[in-house]
């Protein structure tokens, strides 16, 4: 791991990565720049950029704790480049990112940001917009060392587009899964690391609780204490796995995983959807059978109920024992264990939840390779095409690289594992408390699988989501998937074709 204290004057080797070959598959609006002129740069006498109050703006799609912690990382950045180079961070909803990136960049363009963070897959999509630049030249002239072995191969080919890089990865991150240990331990059962033994599981609580004889505890209103145990209602569904596909952890990760876990291709070649095939039908019947098992289904009972406006799939079930599973952003992981070690606190407090990853458990065979790979979303750095000067576009690039190299543990412990090698397997990373205690439990970015670059993620992530929705969704039971699948496949290429 590169120390904080990185100065400008190391003579660092050079390394184009005109080489970096990745699933880029569209026509770039901007002609790539092999090399950078030296425009505005300076040099001392020893020949070495002098970046003097270089001020950079950034649009970041990280809100809450996670904004807060990145502004702790950059405050870290701007000391040690104080009077060099500044860095300031704007962050924005992803869900209104895009509209103000195409308000801005139509009619603002001064207003731009000179940085962009935001999810890597769709760095083909904003190049084809015109909003991006390649990094390779910025790199290079900055003399910035760039190790491409060093990167997880799927996020660099994810911000790869005709072999140029359009950002540098800085994470991967995904849902998790939260356990009730206690409830489990209680009931002598056991956390499951594959889908049957997940099935097994929930339908063991399932059959205890129908029997009147599964033991919870937690926040309840029937006047016991959180650390009392006390049976589950016999009387009412016991449904330990809540999920629907209003959740956001569902629509934006456990149906990806769920198909990739059963084979799926997200895309082909050319860009184009590929998920039209028997392994996404498997996917997504199973996530199906799990709202409305069938005569075939793995599951007998409803392992969740069928979504409705007041079906509560976060807080409150977990945190009073009437699930045993939730679905859950690592970044929110902190919070649950501050909530369990209150709640719990004359009895082991968080010592009664875990987290695991979805790794292996919505795949119906697990012997496979792509059984234990979970959809993941990664951060990158990436230059908009509205920087003109060099000495910024090259300040630009020594901050991104400062902060792919220097985020580490802090930024892990928000959900976001590291995309360098070097930074995962480093002693400060593998020793640190976090790492031991939970990180751990999330496995390492290669166990994670980014959306292949496209310039049509939108509209292709868009149908994708739908199959997810209508397979769960109860008014559509009697459609059968392929035929959800087919028709949706077919809808998105027909919008592709005439709009793209």
């Amino acid at each position: 791991m590169k120390q904080a204290k990185y100065l400008l004057s190391t003579v660092l080797t050079v390394l184009l990565l005109a080489g970096c070959k990745g699933n880029g598959n569209t026509s770039s609006s901007i002609n790539p720049q092999t090399s950078l002129s030296e425009g505005d740069i300076e040099r001392d006498e020893n020949g070495q950029i002098i970046y003097n109050n270089i001020q950079l703006k950034m649009w970041s799609v990280t809100t809450g704790d996670d904004a807060k912690t990145q502004d702790e990382i950059i405050t870290e950045f701007n000391n040690t480049y104080k009077g060099m180079i500044n860095v300031t961070a704007e962050h924005i909803s992803r869900y209104d990112m895009e509209q103000l990136l195409e308000t801005t960049m139509q009619f603002d363009q001064e207003n731009a940001p000179d940085l962009l963070f935001s999810h890597g897959s769709r760095s083909s999509e904003y190049n084809s917009k015109g909003w991006l630049a390649p990094v390779e030249s910025a790199i290079e002239k900055a003399e910035i060392l760039i190790d491409k072995d060093d990167y997880v191969t799927s996020l660099l080919d994810s911000v790869s587009v005709n072999g140029y890089l359009y950002g540098l990865p800085q994470d991967v991150h995904s849902a998790m899964i939260m356990v009730r240990t206690d409830i489990l331990e209680k009931n002598n059962l056991t956390i499951p690391t594959n889908y049957q033994e997940l099935v097994d599981v929930c339908e063991a609580a399932i059959s205890k609780a129908k029997n009147g004889q599964l033991m919870i505890r937690g926040e309840n209103s029937d006047g016991y204490n959180a650390t009392e145990w006390r049976k589950a209602p016999s009387t009412d569904p016991y449904y330990p796995f809540p999920m629907a596909y209003g959740d956001m952890w569902v629509h934006e990760f456990l149906g990806y995983t769920a198909a990739i876990q059963n084979g799926t291709k997200l895309i082909d070649e050319n860009g184009m959807p590929a998920w039209n095939s028997k392994e996404m039908e498997n996917g997504l019947q199973l996530l199906r059978d799990f709202v409305m098992p069938s005569s075939t289904s793995t599951n007998k009972n409803a392992i969740t109920k069928a979504y409705n406006a007041e079906y509560d799939v976060g807080k409150q079930p977990f945190a009073s024992g009437t699930s045993i599973f939730k679905l859950l952003g690592p970044w929110e992981y902190i919070n649950d264990v501050a909530e369990f070690d209150k709640m719990l606190a004359k009895d082991g407090g968080s010592n009664n939840i875990k987290s695991i990853s979805l790794s292996n458990l919505f795949a119906k065979d697990s012997s496979k390779d792509y059984a234990s790979k979970i959809k993941g979303e990664g951060h990158a750095f990436m230059m908009m095409s509205t920087v003109e000067s060099t000495t910024k576009k090259c300040a630009s690039m020594i901050f991104a690289d400062w902060m792919v190299n220097n985020a580490g543990i802090k930024w892990a412990e928000r959900g976001h594992l590291p995309s360098l090698k070097s930074v995962e397997q480093s002693e400060e990373y593998r020793n640190s408390d976090s790492y031991k205690n939970y990180i751990s439990n999330w496995g390492t970015c290669d166990d994670y699988v980014v959306f292949p670059a496209t310039k049509y993620y939108s509209t292709i992530d868009s149908h994708f989501k739908t199959c997810v929705q209508q397979a769960m969704a109860t008014q559509f039971k009697d459609t059968a998937i392929r035929s959800i699948i087919e028709e949706q496949e077919q809808d998105c290429v027909d919008y592709i074709e005439l709009y793209a």
